[in-house]
């Protein structure tokens, strides 16, 4: 392609697209991160392709893809199943690290131009490099740029950063979302001593009940697919509105995608196992025993079947597994693993995402040869980045520009490159980031080795919504046959009720149901044909 080579996706700090149209046709190179996605379909008229779903799918009738939900409800956390599918019915997604090609005749052609390579070298001073770099193209187009500072060590990497960009003459805003009434303690303590550095103006919004979760779910815009905000709505949209009158930001920075990059899964072990490194995946599966409180040796069983099993097989066992209702990879060290199915789920919602597992296992690529931990975490972070656009979508309506550093390409290929003898134990916590900012993390912060948790707030929010999140039980989900209302109902008490097997799976079909309403609720995405896009263009539409 006239020069144009698969390495432009990754060339340049940010999170970015790349588009090239010839005599041959329009070739796209989507960013390695997800944060940039880009889908295609095909109509009466021929292929059209745009960043947005929601778009493509108004040209077909706007119908949601049953399937991609079903497997969304079921295996949120197998991203390997909606790889290469939009929300939308016959939407395609182009994964993240991949080339689109429509010819000008003929039909259209993805392919991967990027997988996880290991490079040797300093990984702290690299991470730093390219951190320092999205920090700073996001800082510098922004006119009123803020940035989260929740106590942990990925927003307050880019705090300090981004202070370190903007001084002297300007100071950076830092903004602390915490409970009314509460302003030390817990996450805010790291916060106060991180914003003593020099050109952090710290800003701390309050939060009270009227912000819990599952709070407020009526009126959310409808986005590309379900947003991870959905159920922490009240507080997100709160804090974007008050971003935007208090500190008039334009441009917002978020640590999202930090724990997906920069802690090692389970998975790992299989790695060490296949590398023959027996002794260092003894001492890895002890410390990550310790640390979860289970037992070492069937999670090392199921790390030594992973180094065995073929991607293939793992997603038909997984497909065997969604149909019977059973989990699978209860010890977390496979390829993938789900719970057993939930009250909610009926044998349709089974029976479909199975077929999309079966499918996916029909259309695996081939094995990597090499850091299966690294192609692990790169389907992870793709989902993050892929995922997230939804909630800059929200962030749109605000006027702010919502950015995601971690999910950067050069941030992704720099983390994803380390070898596997310098990587990190899942049991370690972000050592690497922490080497990186060593001269800018307080000791304070740098001697912290957990992150904070906000569940107490889920199962207060839950308790508090319980009357209107049981009144979302009869709704399109339930329509469409993929949940029982009153297994969901009884689901939704037993989690109000602090059932920790029940509270998982709530998340899903809310978010779900509320997406649905919202896409049901819009009006359809107009096009608008132009009489001379023949005339400049080998594709009939593109937006």
């Amino acid at each position: 392609m006239h020069g144009v080579t698969g390495t432009v996706a990754w060339r340049w700090p940010g999170s970015y697209t790349v588009i090239e149209i010839d005599e041959r046709g329009t070739t796209l190179w989507t960013d390695l991160g997800g944060a940039c996605p880009l889908y295609f379909t095909g109509t009466d008229h021929g292929v059209y392709w745009a960043s947005s779903a929601r778009a493509l799918a108004a040209l077909n009738g706007g119908r949601v893809d049953h399937d991609r939900l079903a497997a969304g409800l079921l295996a949120p956390a197998a991203p390997a199943l909606v790889a290469a599918r939009s929300a939308f019915a016959g939407v395609c997604l182009v994964p993240a690290g991949h080339r689109l090609f429509l010819p000008a005749a003929g039909q259209p052609e993805v392919r991967a131009v990027w997988r996880p390579r290991p490079q040797p070298g300093d990984h702290p001073v690299r991470l730093r490099a390219e951190l320092s770099a999205a920090v700073s193209i996001r800082v510098d187009a922004a006119s009123s740029p803020t940035v989260d500072l929740s106590g942990g060590y990925d927003s307050s990497a880019l705090a300090l950063l981004a202070a370190e960009r903007v001084s002297p003459e300007h100071a950076m805003t830092a903004v602390t979302v915490h409970a009314d009434g509460i302003t030390d303690g817990g996450d805010l303590t790291y916060s106060h001593a991180v914003a003593e550095h020099p050109g952090i103006a710290h800003r701390l919004m309050p939060i009270g009940r009227a912000q819990l979760p599952y709070s407020a779910l009526d009126g959310l815009p409808a986005t590309d697919e379900p947003a991870p905000s959905t159920i922490a709505h009240a507080r997100f949209s709160a804090q974007l509105q008050w971003m935007r009158a208090v500190c008039h930001s334009d441009s917002h920075l978020t640590g999202d995608g930090g724990d997906t990059l920069l802690c090692s899964p389970p998975t790992m072990l299989a790695d060490l196992i296949a590398a023959r490194r027996y002794r260092r995946a003894l001492t890895e599966a002890l410390a990550w025993s310790r640390l979860r409180r289970i037992s070492g040796l069937p999670l090392l069983a199921e790390a030594r079947r992973t180094a065995r099993t073929l991607r293939s097989a793992a997603l038909g066992a997984l497909a065997h597994s969604l149909r019977q209702g059973r989990p699978s990879g209860d010890e977390s060290a496979g390829w993938f693993s789900v719970a057993a199915a939930p009250a909610w789920a009926t044998p349709q919602v089974r029976e479909r995402a199975a077929n999309v597992a079966a499918d996916a296992a029909d259309l695996a690529e081939p094995d990597p040869d090499h850091d299966l931990t690294a192609y692990v975490i790169a389907e992870a972070i793709a989902e993050v980045g892929r995922s997230a656009r939804a909630d800059a979508q929200l962030a749109e309506a605000v006027g702010i520009a919502l950015h995601n550093p971690f999910t950067d390409s050069r941030v992704v290929d720099t983390c994803l490159s380390i070898p596997l003898d310098d990587r990190p134990g899942p049991a370690e916590y972000k050592p690497i980031l922490r080497s990186a900012m060593a001269d800018l993390f307080p000791a304070q912060l740098a001697a912290r080795t957990t992150k904070g948790s906000y569940t107490s707030d889920y199962y207060g929010g839950i308790r508090a919504n319980l009357d209107a999140l049981c009144g979302l039980a009869d709704g399109h989900l339930a329509d469409l046959g993929l949940i029982d209302p009153a297994g969901l109902r009884r689901t939704l008490r037993l989690a109000a009720a602090g059932v920790s097997t029940a509270f998982i799976t709530v998340e899903p079909v809310i978010r779900t149901e509320v997406w649905l309403r919202a896409i049901n609720a819009a009006p359809a995405v107009p096009w608008t044909t132009m009489a001379d896009f023949h005339d400049t263009h080998d594709l009939p539409g593109a937006a």
